[in-house]
């Protein structure tokens, strides 16, 4: 197939940065009691300095100084089971969608460690003052080198920390107040494979689409071209793949707010608020590839063949599409919001062993409406004639014609819904040192419909049972032991990898579940 000669503008691989999904990224480990009873009552359940991070009004309960620290091991087992398809182009021309090579049944399993410390001193009889760091949001999956979803996801790790520095104090007999400023860091490492074939057959097919050339056999003869720098039996030996690899972090501010009412000896009512947090996160992009593959030497033979390019306008075209122009390393930046939470919690004793309590909290993730990665505004890298700015987002037109190929902004659509977290719990005191504690949550996901659930966030709805218990072991030593199972029911799926403009589709299903072990040790003196 030849049509007439124009630059092509393969540097739209470019496009290919993935990013992060943000369902599943909330972690409420941040205390074992806590975790013993599902996460129900956390904003009333205040029996040490971890009230930090539930209801900083509770830090007024710890008599002289406390010290609590604990561990968590979260192992998170997701399945995601889903047959990826090339349709973009195929649809287009009546062609039927080719399967992404590799199995499609992948399965992710991670042991994460999640600590917690706090300390807090009561300074005199009204007031106490204390610091916490603990961890609010965070996620993480890999995936096998070579799945069938590798252009959406390979490797995620997200995470988030609280410093937390907090005063509370007595405002009378029955209410106390409480108020925390927040340092929040954010680090993300992201990686996935770019299907730079498929990218550059769509150039070449718009090529001649302006030209009026272009029919569904061609179509198909660049198609085929391009597949056959994939190897059938190995998805790890694609030539036109690209890794991409994106670090980025950030440090931001909040504040933290509760309020603990106790109209009774045996019944209190606890809010606690945290505020959302605004991150401006920068990192880099990294294409290990470009420096192990000859993508260059392949793309300059397929645009010879295929664009009626001079090997001399070919090879040029292929340069600028892994050099700055296109798939280069580059710095990037990122704006993320985390929600704000608010609990309400009540816990009321009914005998001398027994204690219930519930909480509703609700968590505002509809401010997580998209995830954009934007490349650093760069003025050495020329624009072309037809192009007056002063400066362009790492990249120039290439093509002659106006045609804007540049590195654009990276987008994942993810609208969140704002989501609800309903708890129920109890605390049995078997004896002046053992308590026992059980409960449940139900926790909605804030992910609106198959369209938006990746491999990078595989969420739904989650049913949370914990049960554990705390021993004294001397007037100042306690500890507790905890564990809880989390259920993420099954979903179906159906995400476009959006930012690489492929829009390959993943359909099928997805189902995990999370259990979290937890010891904490809680000293006071």
């Amino acid at each position: 197939m030849k049509f007439e000669k124009r630059c092509i503008p393969v540097c739209l691989i470019a496009l290919g940065a993935a990013t992060a999904q943000g369902g599943g990224l909330e972690l409420n480990q941040h205390g074992v009691k806590e975790l013993s009873h599902g996460f129900a009552g956390t904003a009333t359940l205040l029996e040490d300095a971890s009230a930090i991070a539930h209801n900083p009004a509770g830090l007024t309960r710890v008599e002289g100084s406390e010290f609590s620290g604990g561990l968590t091991a979260l192992y998170a087992d997701i399945d995601y089971n889903a047959e990826v398809r090339r349709e973009k182009l195929e649809e287009a021309y009546g062609l039927a969608p080719s399967t992404v090579n590799g199995p499609g049944n992948a399965n992710s399993q991670q042991v994460t460690p999640i600590p917690h410390l706090y300390y807090g001193h009561k300074v005199n009889e009204d007031t106490a003052v204390g610091i916490g760091l603990y961890a609010p949001f965070g996620s993480g999956s890999k995936y096998p080198k070579g799945w069938a979803g590798r252009y959406h996801a390979e490797e995620t790790s997200q995470s988030t920390v609280n410093i937390n520095p907090t005063i509370a104090v007595d405002l009378n007999d029955e209410l106390s107040m409480g108020l925390g400023a927040i340092i929040q860091t954010y680090e993300a490492s992201l990686t996935n494979q770019i299907d730079v074939g498929y990218l550059v057959a769509e150039a070449i097919i718009k090529e001649a689409e302006d030209q009026a050339t272009m029919t569904p056999e061609i179509a198909q003869d660049i198609l085929d071209e391009v597949d056959s720098f994939r190897d059938p039996n190995d998805p790890t030996n694609n030539r036109l793949d690209v890794q991409n690899d994106i670090e980025i972090d950030s440090v931001t501010y909040g504040f933290s707010f509760g309020l603990l009412w106790e109209p009774r000896n045996d019944t209190s009512v606890g809010f606690n608020f945290r505020s959302e947090t605004n991150h401006l996160a920068e990192g880099e992009a990294k294409r290990p590839t470009l420096d192990e593959v000859d993508i260059e030497g392949d793309l300059t033979d397929t645009l010879a063949d295929f664009a009626n390019l001079s090997e001399e306008d070919a090879r040029a075209s292929a340069r600028s599409a892994v050099d700055e122009r296109g798939a280069a390393p580059g710095d990037l930046y990122s704006r993320i919001t985390f929600p704000a939470v608010a609990t309400l919690s009540l816990e009321h004793d009914l005998s001398d062993r027994w204690s219930v309590m519930g909480s509703v909290s609700y968590i505002n993730w509809s401010v997580f409406d998209e995830l954009r990665l934007e490349y650093e505004l760069r003025d050495d890298v020329a624009a072309s004639e037809t192009d007056t700015s002063e400066s362009i987002r790492g990249g120039s037109d290439i093509t002659g014609s106006g045609d804007d190929v540049r590195r654009r902004d990276l987008v994942q659509p993810l609208e969140f819904e704002d989501t609800m977290r309903y708890g129920l719990g109890a605390r049995y005191r078997f004896d002046d040192r053992l308590t026992l504690r059980f409960g449940g949550s139900y926790d909605e996901t804030p992910i609106p419909d198959s369209d938006y659930r990746t491999p990078r966030g595989p969420d739904n709805d989650r049913i949370i049972v914990g049960l554990g218990g705390s021993y004294t072991v001397n007037d100042r030593l306690n500890v507790d032991l905890g564990y809880a199972f989390t259920k993420i029911t099954e979903a179906d799926v159906s995400p476009q990898e959006n930012p690489a403009g492929t829009l390959h589709r993943a359909v099928g299903t997805t189902e995990a579940s999370l259990h979290s072990l937890g010891m904490q040790a809680n000293y006071q003196f």
